[in-house]
Protein backbone atom coordinates (compact mmCIF):
# COMPACT_ATOMS: atom_id res chain seq x y z
CA UNK A 1 0.00 0.00 0.00
CA UNK A 2 1.29 3.42 -0.89
CA UNK A 3 2.50 5.39 2.12
CA UNK A 4 1.10 8.90 2.10
CA UNK A 5 4.29 10.62 3.16
CA UNK A 6 7.47 12.11 1.79
CA UNK A 7 10.91 12.49 3.27
CA UNK A 8 10.86 16.28 3.24
CA UNK A 9 8.81 19.17 1.92
CA UNK A 10 9.03 20.28 -1.67
CA UNK A 11 11.46 23.16 -1.76
CA UNK A 12 11.34 23.70 2.00
CA UNK A 13 13.93 23.18 4.70
CA UNK A 14 13.82 19.97 6.73
CA UNK A 15 15.26 19.28 10.14
CA UNK A 16 18.10 16.77 9.93
CA UNK A 17 16.17 14.01 11.61
CA UNK A 18 12.95 15.06 9.95
CA UNK A 19 14.29 13.80 6.66
CA UNK A 20 13.86 10.32 8.09
CA UNK A 21 10.60 10.87 9.95
CA UNK A 22 8.30 13.10 7.93
CA UNK A 23 4.74 13.08 9.21
CA UNK A 24 1.92 12.74 6.75
CA UNK A 25 -0.92 13.52 9.10
CA UNK A 26 -4.68 13.36 8.92
CA UNK A 27 -6.85 11.91 6.24
CA UNK A 28 -9.87 12.58 4.10
CA UNK A 29 -11.39 9.22 4.98
CA UNK A 30 -10.76 8.68 8.68
CA UNK A 31 -13.99 6.86 9.46
CA UNK A 32 -14.37 5.25 6.05
CA UNK A 33 -10.91 3.85 5.30
CA UNK A 34 -10.51 3.04 1.62
CA UNK A 35 -8.65 5.63 -0.38
CA UNK A 36 -4.90 5.64 -0.92
CA UNK A 37 -2.76 7.44 -3.46
CA UNK A 38 -1.73 5.17 -6.31
CA UNK A 39 -4.56 2.68 -5.82
CA UNK A 40 -7.48 2.21 -8.14
CA UNK A 41 -10.29 1.56 -5.72
CA UNK A 42 -12.70 4.44 -4.98
CA UNK A 43 -13.55 6.06 -1.64
CA UNK A 44 -16.15 4.30 0.50
CA UNK A 45 -18.16 7.46 1.05
CA UNK A 46 -18.57 9.65 -2.00
CA UNK A 47 -19.41 12.67 0.14
CA UNK A 48 -15.80 12.80 1.33
CA UNK A 49 -14.89 14.54 -1.91
CA UNK A 50 -16.58 17.86 -1.22
CA UNK A 51 -17.77 19.97 -4.12
CA UNK A 52 -17.07 23.71 -3.90
CA UNK A 53 -18.35 26.58 -5.97
CA UNK A 54 -15.34 28.84 -5.44
CA UNK A 55 -12.88 29.72 -8.21
CA UNK A 56 -10.60 26.67 -8.75
CA UNK A 57 -6.92 27.33 -9.27
CA UNK A 58 -5.43 23.97 -10.29
CA UNK A 59 -2.74 21.91 -8.58
CA UNK A 60 0.44 23.54 -9.87
CA UNK A 61 2.62 24.21 -6.77
CA UNK A 62 3.69 27.58 -8.16
CA UNK A 63 0.07 28.62 -8.61
CA UNK A 64 -0.89 27.41 -5.15
CA UNK A 65 2.13 29.16 -3.64
CA UNK A 66 0.86 32.43 -5.07
CA UNK A 67 -2.28 32.00 -2.97
CA UNK A 68 -0.42 30.92 0.18
CA UNK A 69 0.67 33.57 2.73
CA UNK A 70 4.37 33.59 3.57
CA UNK A 71 5.43 33.33 7.20
CA UNK A 72 8.76 33.27 8.98
CA UNK A 73 9.46 29.97 10.74
CA UNK A 74 12.15 29.82 13.42
CA UNK A 75 13.55 26.95 15.45
CA UNK A 76 11.35 27.87 18.41
CA UNK A 77 8.11 28.01 16.43
CA UNK A 78 6.32 30.50 14.24
CA UNK A 79 5.56 34.13 14.96
CA UNK A 80 2.95 36.01 12.94
CA UNK A 81 1.10 39.29 13.41
CA UNK A 82 -2.58 38.82 12.76
CA UNK A 83 -5.53 40.23 14.68
CA UNK A 84 -8.02 37.61 15.93
CA UNK A 85 -11.22 37.63 13.90
CA UNK A 86 -14.53 37.38 15.79
CA UNK A 87 -17.08 34.91 14.47
CA UNK A 88 -19.85 36.44 12.40
CA UNK A 89 -23.45 35.80 13.29
CA UNK A 90 -23.73 33.34 10.40
CA UNK A 91 -20.64 31.33 11.35
CA UNK A 92 -21.64 31.38 15.02
CA UNK A 93 -24.97 29.75 14.21
CA UNK A 94 -23.19 27.19 12.05
CA UNK A 95 -20.77 26.36 14.87
CA UNK A 96 -23.70 25.80 17.22
CA UNK A 97 -25.50 23.67 14.66
CA UNK A 98 -22.40 21.52 14.05
CA UNK A 99 -21.95 21.00 17.79
CA UNK A 100 -25.58 19.94 18.11
CA UNK A 101 -25.28 17.53 15.16
CA UNK A 102 -22.20 15.92 16.70
CA UNK A 103 -24.02 15.55 20.01
CA UNK A 104 -26.96 13.90 18.26
CA UNK A 105 -24.54 11.47 16.57
CA UNK A 106 -23.10 10.57 19.95
CA UNK A 107 -19.67 11.91 18.99
CA UNK A 108 -19.97 14.66 21.63
CA UNK A 109 -20.93 13.52 25.13
CA UNK A 110 -19.71 16.29 27.42
CA UNK A 111 -20.58 19.97 27.74
CA UNK A 112 -16.91 21.01 27.53
CA UNK A 113 -16.39 19.42 24.11
CA UNK A 114 -19.75 20.78 22.93
CA UNK A 115 -18.79 24.28 24.05
CA UNK A 116 -15.45 24.06 22.20
CA UNK A 117 -17.11 23.10 18.91
CA UNK A 118 -19.76 25.80 19.40
CA UNK A 119 -17.21 28.57 20.01
CA UNK A 120 -14.02 27.77 18.00
CA UNK A 121 -14.50 28.95 14.39
CA UNK A 122 -13.45 26.14 12.04
CA UNK A 123 -13.41 28.46 9.03
CA UNK A 124 -10.52 30.48 10.50
CA UNK A 125 -8.33 27.39 10.18
CA UNK A 126 -9.02 26.65 6.52
CA UNK A 127 -7.67 28.95 3.83
CA UNK A 128 -8.46 26.56 0.99
CA UNK A 129 -8.98 22.92 0.09
CA UNK A 130 -8.93 20.48 -2.77
CA UNK A 131 -12.21 19.58 -4.44
CA UNK A 132 -13.38 16.49 -6.29
CA UNK A 133 -10.92 16.75 -9.16
CA UNK A 134 -7.43 18.18 -9.09
CA UNK A 135 -8.61 21.72 -8.41
CA UNK A 136 -7.81 23.80 -5.35
CA UNK A 137 -10.41 26.22 -4.00
CA UNK A 138 -9.16 29.24 -2.07
CA UNK A 139 -11.48 30.75 0.50
CA UNK A 140 -12.30 34.43 0.35
CA UNK A 141 -12.29 36.75 3.35
CA UNK A 142 -14.93 36.19 4.55
CA UNK A 143 -15.74 32.83 2.89
CA UNK A 144 -18.89 32.64 0.81
CA UNK A 145 -22.02 31.06 2.22
CA UNK A 146 -21.63 27.92 0.09
CA UNK A 147 -18.09 27.31 1.37
CA UNK A 148 -19.08 28.01 4.98
CA UNK A 149 -21.79 25.40 4.60
CA UNK A 150 -19.17 22.81 3.65
CA UNK A 151 -16.72 23.86 6.33
CA UNK A 152 -19.37 23.41 9.03
CA UNK A 153 -20.51 20.04 7.71
CA UNK A 154 -19.34 16.70 9.09
CA UNK A 155 -16.80 16.10 6.33
CA UNK A 156 -13.03 16.15 6.06
CA UNK A 157 -11.34 18.66 3.75
CA UNK A 158 -8.05 17.91 2.01
CA UNK A 159 -5.88 21.00 2.55
CA UNK A 160 -2.54 19.79 1.16
CA UNK A 161 -1.22 17.23 -1.30
CA UNK A 162 2.34 16.01 -1.85
CA UNK A 163 2.59 18.11 -5.00
CA UNK A 164 1.94 21.45 -3.31
CA UNK A 165 4.12 23.69 -1.17
CA UNK A 166 3.72 21.58 2.01
CA UNK A 167 5.31 18.56 0.33
CA UNK A 168 2.90 16.08 1.94
CA UNK A 169 -0.84 15.56 2.33
CA UNK A 170 -2.78 17.07 5.19
CA UNK A 171 -6.43 17.65 5.91
CA UNK A 172 -8.98 19.16 8.22
CA UNK A 173 -10.27 16.01 9.89
CA UNK A 174 -13.87 14.87 9.89
CA UNK A 175 -15.50 16.67 12.86
CA UNK A 176 -17.13 13.53 14.28
CA UNK A 177 -13.71 11.80 14.46
CA UNK A 178 -12.18 14.90 16.08
CA UNK A 179 -14.99 14.99 18.64
CA UNK A 180 -14.74 11.30 19.49
CA UNK A 181 -11.00 11.55 19.97
CA UNK A 182 -11.34 14.62 22.20
CA UNK A 183 -13.91 12.80 24.32
CA UNK A 184 -11.57 9.79 24.55
CA UNK A 185 -8.75 12.10 25.76
CA UNK A 186 -10.79 12.83 28.89
CA UNK A 187 -9.69 16.46 28.88
CA UNK A 188 -10.05 18.65 31.96
CA UNK A 189 -9.03 22.21 32.84
CA UNK A 190 -5.31 22.53 33.45
CA UNK A 191 -4.18 19.43 31.52
CA UNK A 192 -1.17 20.02 29.24
CA UNK A 193 -1.37 18.40 25.82
CA UNK A 194 1.13 17.48 23.08
CA UNK A 195 -0.25 16.97 19.57
CA UNK A 196 1.77 14.99 17.01
CA UNK A 197 0.74 16.42 13.63
CA UNK A 198 -0.38 20.05 13.45
CA UNK A 199 -2.88 19.86 10.59
CA UNK A 200 -4.79 23.12 10.32
CA UNK A 201 -4.43 23.98 14.03
CA UNK A 202 -8.17 23.49 14.64
CA UNK A 203 -7.69 20.44 16.84
CA UNK A 204 -5.16 22.27 19.02
CA UNK A 205 -7.57 25.22 19.36
CA UNK A 206 -10.41 22.93 20.45
CA UNK A 207 -8.14 21.31 23.05
CA UNK A 208 -6.98 24.72 24.29
CA UNK A 209 -10.60 25.86 24.66
CA UNK A 210 -11.35 22.82 26.82
CA UNK A 211 -8.26 22.77 29.04
CA UNK A 212 -7.31 26.45 29.23
CA UNK A 213 -3.72 25.17 29.53
CA UNK A 214 -0.76 24.91 27.16
CA UNK A 215 -1.18 22.92 23.96
CA UNK A 216 1.96 22.11 21.94
CA UNK A 217 1.49 20.94 18.35
CA UNK A 218 4.42 19.66 16.25
CA UNK A 219 4.81 18.86 12.59
CA UNK A 220 7.76 18.32 10.27
CA UNK A 221 6.39 20.65 7.56
CA UNK A 222 7.28 24.31 8.01
CA UNK A 223 4.43 25.28 5.68
CA UNK A 224 1.83 23.35 7.70
CA UNK A 225 3.21 24.73 10.97
CA UNK A 226 3.16 28.31 9.65
CA UNK A 227 -0.44 27.98 8.51
CA UNK A 228 -1.52 26.38 11.79
CA UNK A 229 0.25 29.04 13.86
CA UNK A 230 -1.34 31.84 11.84
CA UNK A 231 -4.78 30.27 12.23
CA UNK A 232 -4.32 29.84 15.99
CA UNK A 233 -3.51 33.52 16.29
CA UNK A 234 -6.47 34.51 14.09
CA UNK A 235 -8.72 32.52 16.40
CA UNK A 236 -7.16 34.04 19.52
CA UNK A 237 -5.94 30.67 20.85
CA UNK A 238 -3.03 32.20 22.77
CA UNK A 239 -2.31 29.09 24.83
CA UNK A 240 -1.72 26.87 21.75
CA UNK A 241 1.57 26.90 19.82
CA UNK A 242 2.81 25.09 16.71
CA UNK A 243 6.44 24.06 16.24
CA UNK A 244 8.53 22.59 13.45
CA UNK A 245 9.78 19.39 15.08
CA UNK A 246 10.17 15.65 14.59
CA UNK A 247 7.10 13.86 15.88
CA UNK A 248 9.06 10.74 16.82
CA UNK A 249 11.04 12.84 19.30
CA UNK A 250 8.01 14.74 20.63
CA UNK A 251 8.77 18.13 22.18
CA UNK A 252 10.59 17.65 25.51
CA UNK A 253 11.30 21.36 26.01
CA UNK A 254 7.63 22.05 26.83
CA UNK A 255 6.88 18.79 28.68
CA UNK A 256 5.79 16.93 30.63
CA UNK A 257 2.34 16.41 29.14
CA UNK A 258 -0.81 14.97 30.69
CA UNK A 259 -2.11 13.91 27.28
CA UNK A 260 -0.47 13.11 23.94
CA UNK A 261 -2.68 12.89 20.86
CA UNK A 262 -1.42 11.58 17.52
CA UNK A 263 -3.18 12.57 14.29
CA UNK A 264 -1.36 10.35 11.79
CA UNK A 265 -1.23 6.59 11.36
CA UNK A 266 1.67 4.96 13.22
CA UNK A 267 2.80 1.38 13.84
CA UNK A 268 3.85 1.85 17.45
CA UNK A 269 4.46 4.21 20.35
CA UNK A 270 7.66 6.27 20.47
CA UNK A 271 9.70 5.72 23.68
CA UNK A 272 10.36 9.47 23.67
CA UNK A 273 6.66 10.14 24.26
CA UNK A 274 6.70 7.99 27.38
CA UNK A 275 9.60 10.04 28.73
CA UNK A 276 7.49 13.18 28.25
CA UNK A 277 4.25 11.77 29.65
CA UNK A 278 3.28 12.93 33.13
CA UNK A 279 2.35 10.33 35.77
CA UNK A 280 -1.17 9.09 35.11
CA UNK A 281 -1.02 10.46 31.56
CA UNK A 282 -2.64 9.03 28.43
CA UNK A 283 -1.60 8.68 24.78
CA UNK A 284 -4.30 8.54 22.10
CA UNK A 285 -3.03 7.27 18.75
CA UNK A 286 -4.22 5.63 15.51
CA UNK A 287 -2.08 2.46 15.45
CA UNK A 288 -1.79 0.20 12.39
CA UNK A 289 -3.87 -2.95 12.79
CA UNK A 290 -5.06 -5.34 10.09
CA UNK A 291 -4.69 -2.78 7.30
CA UNK A 292 -6.24 0.29 8.95
CA UNK A 293 -5.52 2.62 11.90
CA UNK A 294 -8.03 2.22 14.74
CA UNK A 295 -7.51 4.62 17.61
CA UNK A 296 -6.04 3.21 20.82
CA UNK A 297 -5.81 4.71 24.31
CA UNK A 298 -2.38 3.85 25.74
CA UNK A 299 -1.39 4.12 29.41
CA UNK A 300 1.18 2.74 31.84
CA UNK A 301 -0.16 0.36 34.48
CA UNK A 302 1.00 0.21 38.09
CA UNK A 303 3.91 -2.05 37.14
CA UNK A 304 5.11 0.34 34.44
CA UNK A 305 3.83 -1.83 31.59
CA UNK A 306 2.35 -0.24 28.49
CA UNK A 307 -1.32 -1.17 28.01
CA UNK A 308 -3.52 -0.25 25.06
CA UNK A 309 -7.31 -0.24 24.78
CA UNK A 310 -9.35 -0.02 21.60
CA UNK A 311 -11.32 3.21 21.38
CA UNK A 312 -12.83 3.78 17.95
CA UNK A 313 -12.67 3.00 14.27
CA UNK A 314 -10.51 5.46 12.33
CA UNK A 315 -8.00 5.62 9.52
CA UNK A 316 -5.31 8.25 9.14
CA UNK A 317 -2.59 8.96 6.62
CA UNK A 318 0.52 7.01 7.50
CA UNK A 319 3.52 8.71 9.07
CA UNK A 320 6.92 8.16 7.50
CA UNK A 321 10.23 7.14 9.01
CA UNK A 322 10.50 5.42 12.41
CA UNK A 323 6.89 6.14 13.35
CA UNK A 324 5.87 3.70 10.63
CA UNK A 325 8.59 1.13 11.18
CA UNK A 326 7.24 -2.43 11.13
CA UNK A 327 8.47 -5.44 13.10
CA UNK A 328 10.56 -7.88 11.06
CA UNK A 329 7.76 -10.47 11.01
CA UNK A 330 5.09 -8.03 9.82
CA UNK A 331 4.46 -7.13 6.18
CA UNK A 332 2.69 -4.15 4.64
CA UNK A 333 -0.88 -4.55 3.33
CA UNK A 334 -0.77 -5.89 -0.23
CA UNK A 335 -2.79 -3.06 -1.80
CA UNK A 336 -4.16 -4.50 -5.02
CA UNK A 337 -4.26 -8.28 -5.27
CA UNK A 338 -3.86 -9.75 -8.77
CA UNK A 339 -6.85 -11.89 -9.69
CA UNK A 340 -5.52 -15.24 -10.89
CA UNK A 341 -9.10 -16.27 -11.67
CA UNK A 342 -12.60 -14.84 -11.49
CA UNK A 343 -13.91 -13.43 -8.23
CA UNK A 344 -16.17 -16.06 -6.67
CA UNK A 345 -19.18 -14.84 -4.69
CA UNK A 346 -21.00 -16.63 -1.86
CA UNK A 347 -24.00 -14.34 -1.22
CA UNK A 348 -25.71 -14.01 2.17
CA UNK A 349 -23.11 -16.21 3.88
CA UNK A 350 -22.79 -14.14 7.06
CA UNK A 351 -24.96 -11.40 8.61
CA UNK A 352 -25.00 -8.05 6.82
CA UNK A 353 -23.36 -5.33 8.90
CA UNK A 354 -23.70 -1.55 9.26
CA UNK A 355 -20.53 0.56 9.24
CA UNK A 356 -19.71 0.55 12.97
CA UNK A 357 -20.28 -3.17 13.33
CA UNK A 358 -18.29 -3.92 10.18
CA UNK A 359 -15.28 -2.14 11.68
CA UNK A 360 -15.80 -4.04 14.95
CA UNK A 361 -15.60 -7.26 12.93
CA UNK A 362 -12.55 -6.01 11.04
CA UNK A 363 -10.78 -5.22 14.29
CA UNK A 364 -11.68 -8.60 15.81
CA UNK A 365 -10.46 -10.53 12.76
CA UNK A 366 -7.14 -8.71 12.99
CA UNK A 367 -6.87 -9.55 16.68
CA UNK A 368 -7.18 -13.31 16.09
CA UNK A 369 -5.66 -13.88 12.63
CA UNK A 370 -2.51 -12.09 11.38
CA UNK A 371 -3.55 -12.69 7.78
CA UNK A 372 -6.29 -10.06 8.17
CA UNK A 373 -5.70 -6.94 6.11
CA UNK A 374 -7.23 -4.59 3.55
CA UNK A 375 -6.88 -5.29 -0.15
CA UNK A 376 -8.55 -4.76 -3.50
CA UNK A 377 -8.93 -6.80 -6.65
CA UNK A 378 -10.56 -6.19 -10.01
CA UNK A 379 -14.32 -6.62 -9.78
CA UNK A 380 -14.55 -5.98 -6.03
CA UNK A 381 -16.96 -3.22 -4.97
CA UNK A 382 -14.76 -1.34 -2.50
CA UNK A 383 -17.75 0.58 -1.14
CA UNK A 384 -18.95 -2.66 0.47
CA UNK A 385 -15.71 -3.08 2.42
CA UNK A 386 -12.25 -4.53 1.85
CA UNK A 387 -11.31 -6.49 4.96
CA UNK A 388 -9.95 -9.88 3.97
CA UNK A 389 -7.76 -12.86 4.79
CA UNK A 390 -4.78 -12.70 2.45
CA UNK A 391 -2.31 -15.55 2.11
CA UNK A 392 0.30 -15.14 -0.63
CA UNK A 393 0.35 -18.14 -2.95
CA UNK A 394 -3.10 -19.34 -1.88
CA UNK A 395 -5.48 -16.46 -2.41
CA UNK A 396 -7.61 -13.81 -0.74
CA UNK A 397 -11.09 -13.96 0.79
CA UNK A 398 -13.16 -10.85 1.59
CA UNK A 399 -16.17 -10.29 3.82
CA UNK A 400 -18.33 -7.33 2.83
CA UNK A 401 -21.12 -5.34 4.41
CA UNK A 402 -23.82 -7.10 2.38
CA UNK A 403 -23.02 -10.42 4.08
CA UNK A 404 -21.31 -11.93 1.04
CA UNK A 405 -17.97 -13.74 1.02
CA UNK A 406 -15.92 -13.06 -2.10
CA UNK A 407 -12.64 -14.77 -2.90
CA UNK A 408 -9.95 -15.57 -5.43
CA UNK A 409 -7.69 -18.61 -5.25
CA UNK A 410 -8.35 -21.51 -2.87
CA UNK A 411 -11.80 -21.64 -1.30
CA UNK A 412 -10.39 -22.93 1.99
CA UNK A 413 -9.60 -19.29 2.84
CA UNK A 414 -13.26 -18.42 2.35
CA UNK A 415 -14.27 -21.27 4.66
CA UNK A 416 -11.75 -20.13 7.29
CA UNK A 417 -12.98 -16.54 7.08
CA UNK A 418 -16.60 -17.68 7.43
CA UNK A 419 -15.68 -19.69 10.54
CA UNK A 420 -13.91 -16.71 12.13
CA UNK A 421 -16.94 -14.48 11.52
CA UNK A 422 -19.24 -17.08 13.04
CA UNK A 423 -17.00 -17.22 16.13
CA UNK A 424 -17.21 -13.41 16.44
CA UNK A 425 -20.99 -13.57 16.07
CA UNK A 426 -21.28 -16.33 18.68
CA UNK A 427 -19.18 -14.27 21.12
CA UNK A 428 -21.84 -11.50 21.04
CA UNK A 429 -19.91 -9.49 18.47
CA UNK A 430 -17.28 -7.78 20.64
CA UNK A 431 -16.64 -4.14 19.83
CA UNK A 432 -13.34 -2.37 19.30
CA UNK A 433 -13.57 -1.01 22.84
CA UNK A 434 -13.71 -4.56 24.27
CA UNK A 435 -10.09 -5.32 23.30
CA UNK A 436 -6.85 -4.63 25.17
CA UNK A 437 -3.24 -5.08 24.07
CA UNK A 438 0.25 -5.30 25.52
CA UNK A 439 3.31 -3.87 23.77
CA UNK A 440 6.83 -5.06 22.96
CA UNK A 441 9.80 -2.79 22.23
CA UNK A 442 11.39 -3.33 18.82
CA UNK A 443 15.13 -3.70 18.30
CA UNK A 444 15.31 -1.10 15.51
CA UNK A 445 17.78 1.80 15.58
CA UNK A 446 14.77 4.03 16.26
CA UNK A 447 12.63 1.65 18.31
CA UNK A 448 8.88 1.65 18.79
CA UNK A 449 6.60 -0.07 21.25
CA UNK A 450 4.55 -2.33 18.94
CA UNK A 451 1.22 -4.00 19.84
CA UNK A 452 2.01 -7.57 20.87
CA UNK A 453 -0.98 -9.64 22.05
CA UNK A 454 -4.69 -8.82 21.93
CA UNK A 455 -7.11 -9.97 24.61
CA UNK A 456 -10.62 -9.20 25.85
Amino acid sequence: MTTLSQRCGSGHGCLPRSIATALACRTLYETWPTWRVGMRYPPLMSHAWVQADGQPIGEDPEVIAAYTPTYTVGPEGTSVTTAPAPASQGSASRMTRLAEQLRELGAIRTDSVHHAFATVPRHLFITGFYTGGDAYTRLGDPPGEDLLEQIYSDIALMTHRPSDAAGRPSSASMPRVVARMLEALDLRPGLRVLEIGAGTGYNAALIAAITGADVVSVDVSDVIVAEAAAALQRAGASNAAAYVADGYLGHPERGPYDRIIVTCGITGISPHWLEQLAPGGLILAPVAHAGFHPTLAVTLDGAGRLIGRGVLSSDFMAAGGPLYGRPADQTSPPGEVPADDDLTVWPNTVPALADDRYFDLWFALGAVDPRTTRAYTSGLDAALGMVCLHQPGRGTAWVQRDGAIRFTGHQDLAHQLTALIQQWDSADRPRISDWTIGFALSQAADPLWHPAAWAR
